[in-house]
């Protein structure tokens, strides 16, 4: 069983091996650290907060986070860079922003009260980042979530505070988010928005399957294979721009480790997030085929940014319900892996 698989069934409550345990860096406690492909600056103080420990939840330092505690403990930054199946900023905010509600430990969270904006600047991409502020009732007064996209990568921010409220805290944590210490991404993202609840959709019932030809395996891994290759990433954002994302409605049936998103306009599943630490299921139509004379396929594949699975294909977009059944029972057909040089491609064997 992939290691993708098994984080579907930690997310549906099933008995499942643990991961591994995340790794702290070796890194000078008085010493600013640096993470080398965003140069997002870790510094080893942030005013009155220190920094404790840098943790790495995946290899080559592709999930890496830091906490800081003020003296007393009153306030705690964590401050997260990490790849993600999806770079959808508005998507992945909201995600975050309804784990934050569930989390208990800091007291009683005021969803209804949060604060939502957006930021960023041309490098990173105007008004391209999220920022919510939640007043909270319990041993802290308020808490908050700034999360952006720099490239191929997730920036996150979370602080909490048992001194300050929400509004307060709020303007501080923009202030950071903005003074990032960061190299400018090679292009800028899209601008956020805040997702709204898609309004009433009809059930959906179950769709048939297709079977992929080789040639369609091959295109659908080799488009995933080129989003993981960081130079052609920077090759066709110099061509094409920046590029909007399509605007996306939660699901009524949504909740914080496993959140439905439908594009807006038409009402189509189009991905589930799990939890909030990268990893996403999507479905869609493939944008390439060569075979003219029946329609693309229907893809499904899920993904943490280091590693995409895809399983076989539908006849057209199914239902929320069968694509959980396909995630927890299906076999992967195919995947894709990131490598130090690139990516590895697993193809089905040959009829």
């Amino acid at each position: 069983m992939s290691r993708l698989s098994l984080l579907i069934f930690i997310t549906l409550g099933c008995a499942t091996p643990v991961a591994a345990e995340p790794q702290p860096l070796d890194v000078d406690p008085q010493a600013d650290w640096v993470h080398e492909p965003t140069g997002l600056n870790f510094p080893a103080r942030i005013r009155d907060l220190a920094r404790d420990r840098i943790v790495s939840y995946l290899a080559d330092e592709n999930n890496v986070g830091a906490t800081y505690f003020t003296a007393d403990d009153s306030e705690i930054l964590s401050v997260y860079v990490y790849r993600a199946a999806s770079y959808d900023v508005s998507m992945m905010a909201d995600a975050a922003m309804a784990a934050v509600s569930s989390n208990d430990r800091l007291g009683t969270i005021d969803t209804e009260g949060a604060l939502f904006s957006t930021f960023g600047d041309e490098a990173i991409g105007k008004d391209s980042g999220v920022l919510a502020s939640f007043p909270v009732d319990g041993p802290y007064r308020s808490t908050a979530l700034a999360l952006f996209r720099s490239g191929n990568w997730l920036i996150k921010l979370r602080l909490s505070s048992k001194q300050v409220d929400a509004q307060t805290l709020d303007k501080r944590l923009a202030l950071l988010a903005s003074g990032l210490p960061l190299t400018p991404p090679p292009y800028s993202a899209p601008p956020a928005y805040r997702l709204a609840d898609c309004g009433n959709v009809p059930a959906r019932g179950q769709v048939g399957r297709r079977e992929l030809s080789t040639t369609d395996w091959i295109i659908a891994t080799t488009v995933i294979s080129i989003s993981y290759d960081e130079s052609v990433q920077d090759q066709i954002a110099e061509k094409t721009g920046q590029r909007d994302t399509r605007r996306l409605c939660r699901d009524a049936r949504s909740k914080p480790v496993r959140m439905f998103y439908r594009e807006a306009e038409s009402g189509e599943p189009s991905a589930i997030v799990f939890g909030d630490s990268g990893t996403v299921a999507s479905v869609g139509t493939a944008d390439i085929t060569l075979d003219k004379k029946t329609p693309p396929p229907v893809i499904l594949a899920i993904g943490n940014g280091m590693k995409t699975e895809f399983f076989q294909g539908f006849g057209s977009i199914p239902g929320f319900d069968q694509m959980m059944q396909v995630l927890e029972k299906g076999r992967v057909m195919a995947s894709v892996e990131r490598t130090p040089e690139g990516s590895a491609i697993t193809l089905p064997p040959p009829d």
